[in-house]
């Protein structure tokens, strides 16, 4: 990735986490958004922010593969909940650990990642997960390959 994908990302990521964020320490579960931005030298010029809890799985993919497609969007941040649970190999018979994330997938024209962000009941925000690259995704984009 070239170091101003990496900006766009990044400065999309950090956006997504803040907005998660305000929403925790309004005591509110973060919901369903997506940010739309458009990045100019690695910084957010124009966002705006689109709650989709109210679309299913395949409207929610149409949406953010239209919207990236469009020539003024560059980068969309999808943050969702998520309740993971986890179970212990020595103890198969014990319930498993639950605990919740906050799931954020950047997606691009050519490229898309995600990024875990756990958090902090205690302090009511999230402990930021970081921007690895080398995750890839394949949950929006279409693999040209595929198309013909």
């Amino acid at each position: 990735m070239l170091p101003m994908e990496e900006a766009c990302f990044s400065a999309v990521l950090r956006a997504c986490q803040d907005h998660a964020d305000a929403l925790l320490a309004r005591g509110d579960p973060p919901r369903p958004t997506a940010l739309m931005a458009h990045i100019e030298h690695g910084r957010i010029r124009s966002a705006a922010l689109a709650h989709v809890d109210f679309l299913d799985e395949l409207a929610v993919t149409r949406f953010v593969q239209e919207t990236v497609a469009q020539p003024d969007i560059d980068v969309v941040g999808l943050s969702c909940l998520l309740r993971l649970a986890e179970f212990d190999d020595d103890e198969p018979d014990q319930p498993p650990v639950t605990r919740d994330v906050v799931l954020i997938y950047l997606v691009s024209k050519e490229r898309e990642t995600w990024v875990a962000n756990d958090i902090d009941l205690e302090s009511g925000c999230l402990m930021r997960g970081e921007l690895d690259l080398t995750r890839g995704s394949r949950t929006f984009l279409v693999d040209p390959m595929k198309l013909h």
